[in-house]
């Protein structure tokens, strides 16, 4: 695009994409889970995902954890956090029991706060998370996260304050993510962050609003304006894996959701995920999280 066609391209996708982006409630606590948990020795969770967030402060002991492709050790004062949609076991070797500070939250309230509006769509809480590391985010615990997770603990348990603890809870998270973020060093250096940022964030949420139908990368890419190629060697380097595996993993992650909370059929959960038929489901199933969709189904 020339600058003159750029700059009316940005400023009606801007504006377009950003009246779509829904306003934020305090009112409703995004955390689903706040605990001090100990495990013994031996104990395995094997490999899962999910569409939260989930946090981890080792508070004695030691653990592994395989996060994609990756095995971490974790120890005494780590803090790990896992992204959405990434798939993840927790296990423990036969030698060391382990005590951590365990939060799960979901971060789809992150996706209403907009911190930057220069490109063809707005850069929000969450795409800055996701940006911002692959797969998950580790460092060594300091007083500010320790505080926050207790106070987030302290709320989710305790019910008993003169207002709901929810707005509490939100802010605190926000809070906790803003400085995650500012203590993190960005994974990939962008010649224009702020436009091919808001290339991958407007893809995502084309994903989201697309997964159930068949997506093409060519019509993503057309409606940037980009070659699919130059969208593609973005998302990979934002995100971490390629277009095509994202929009897998995240259709699994929908199907998990259905086994969770429905009582649906694999067959009509398949369907309803975007896959065209139950068998390319459980193929993309065991190749995504190394087990079938009914033994999983099974596991939850």
């Amino acid at each position: 695009l020339c600058n003159d066609q750029e700059e009316r391209f940005m400023k009606t996708y801007k504006k377009n994409n950003t009246d779509s982006i829904g306003s934020l409630s305090l009112s409703d606590s995004i955390l689903s889970g706040a605990t001090i948990t100990s495990q013994p020795a031996g104990y395995t969770f094997p490999h899962h995902l999910h569409s939260t967030i989930e946090i981890y402060r080792i508070i004695s002991g030691e653990c592994l954890m395989d996060v994609q492709s990756e095995t971490l050790h974790c120890t005494k004062g780590d803090f790990i956090m896992i992204l959405p949609n990434i798939v993840h076991s927790f296990y423990l070797n036969k030698k060391s029991d382990c005590t951590f500070k365990h939060v799960h939250f979901d971060p789809n309230m992150f996706s209403n706060i907009i911190l930057e509006n220069e490109g063809v769509y707005p850069i929000t809480l969450m795409h800055a998370v996701l940006f911002s590391s692959h797969f998950y985010y580790r460092f060594s615990a300091d007083d500010v996260i320790d505080s926050t997770l207790d106070k987030l603990i302290s709320l989710y348990t305790d019910s008993d304050g003169l207002f709901p603890a929810a707005a509490n809870i939100n802010i605190s998270l926000i809070n906790l993510m803003l400085y995650i973020l500012d203590h993190t060093k960005p994974t990939h250096h962008f010649s224009n962050p702020q436009l091919q940022n808001s290339y991958v964030a407007y893809t995502l949420n084309y994903i989201a609003e697309h997964y159930t139908e068949k997506i093409i990368q060519e019509d993503i890419a057309s409606q940037l304006h980009i070659s699919v190629r130059y969208l593609s060697k973005l998302f990979k380097a934002h995100i971490g894996i390629t277009l095509s595996s994202y929009i897998n993993v995240y259709r699994i992650n929908h199907s998990i959701s259905l086994m969770q909370n429905t009582k649906l059929s694999l067959t009509e959960i398949a369907l309803q995920s975007g896959f065209t038929n139950s068998q390319h489901y459980s193929k993309v199933f065991r190749d995504c999280v190394n087990t079938t969709p009914s033994q999983y189904r099974k596991s939850i």
